[in-house]
């Protein structure tokens, strides 16, 4: 047994030997790294400075520090989404044509400061099964099919026309006056469609005369529902006559209080869109042209150095590991 401890404890000095042997290794690895660079600070003072000043000068020369953006969201009516895509993506194959920018009242010189015009939808997966449940009522199953749809599906083109808002988003050049009203020629070349000019004005005439007869049943149902107060009914869902002379449906109080709720309700939607679907779309967010700083500026100027810098160290350390191999060599 006395044996086999004092072998024991030789084996851990062995590594505790081994350990504190390789950690001054490491330390004098470090303190030989040190030195090195304290040695060759100037050289690497220049490199920094050389590195520095060459990469301020690439990143001018990549392009404007700035990037202007403009956008906008906008809420598409009368199914009108994919008349407004296919003019926005066919927007810039258009601009070559001098017929088409003299109709936006665009000057060519202004157009070209149009880097890229897009659109893409803010996607709601709540928009979809709305729409769905206003085209098909009362057909819960959607609920499921959209459950088990991919999230990618939803980008996809059959789609666009089920949100309610569109994200509209300009790239320009350089910052320009004219940038802001490029935009309001294009946007209201787009609402000036006659096709839809005249869908919108239809609807909202046949909105107009709905109201009206809403407005009057709503009277009735008030007038009515005013003089049973004066003689009530013994129980609430007593059965009354609204009109005699008529093969009309009996109803009841409560039927009628539920009529007048969906009246106010129908009332009030109806005026909502006598405002806001005017034209084809309506405005969400009309952001203005506003410039952001490229997230990736200045970047060459902190790389270069370092490259550099790299690079330098890289040959001194090849050169003393070539030496070392060297020393190896002559001492085997």
């Amino acid at each position: 047994m006395g044996n086999e401890n004092y072998n024991d404890e030789i084996d851990l000095m062995k590594v505790f030997g081994m350990i504190k042997k390789g950690f001054k290794i490491f330390l004098r690895l470090i303190i030989s790294v040190v030195v090195f660079y304290k040695k060759k600070w100037i050289l690497f003072f220049i490199l920094f400075a050389i590195g520095g000043v060459t990469g301020f000068l690439l990143d001018q020369n990549q392009g404007e520090k700035d990037i202007h953006i403009q956008e906008i969201i906008i809420e598409p009516k009368y199914n009108s989404a994919k008349y407004i895509y296919d003019f926005i993506e066919e927007l810039g194959n258009n601009f070559q044509d001098d017929n088409f920018l003299k109709n936006l009242g665009i000057n060519l010189d202004h157009a070209k400061n149009i880097k890229k015009i897009s659109i893409e939808p803010v996607i709601k997966g709540t928009d979809v099964l709305d729409n769905l449940q206003e085209r098909y009522k009362n057909r819960d199953f959607f609920k499921d099919i959209m459950t088990a749809y991919e999230e990618g599906k939803l980008e996809e083109e059959g789609f666009r026309d089920f949100y309610k808002h569109h994200k509209l988003t300009i790239n320009f050049n350089k910052k320009n006056e004219y940038n802001s009203k490029m935009i309001s020629s294009i946007l209201g070349y787009i609402k000036s469609n006659q096709y839809y000019t005249e869908i919108s004005d239809l609807t909202l005439k046949q909105n107009k005369i709905d109201i009206e007869r809403n407005k009057k049943s709503l009277q009735f149902i008030d007038t009515y529902l005013s003089n049973l107060e004066k003689s009530p009914l013994k129980a609430e869902n007593e059965a009354i006559i609204i009109s005699s002379g008529s093969e009309l449906p009996m109803v009841s109080i409560a039927s009628l209080l539920q009529k007048k709720e969906l009246l106010i309700e129908l009332i009030n939607d109806q005026e909502r869109a006598l405002i806001l679907d005017k034209e084809m779309f309506s405005f969400v967010d009309y952001g203005d042209v506003i410039s952001k700083r490229k997230k990736l500026f200045n970047r060459m100027m902190f790389i270069t150095p370092l490259l550099l810098i790299g690079l330098v160290s890289l040959f001194y350390f090849l050169r003393y590991l070539n030496a070392e191999i060297k020393e190896f060599v002559k001492d085997e």
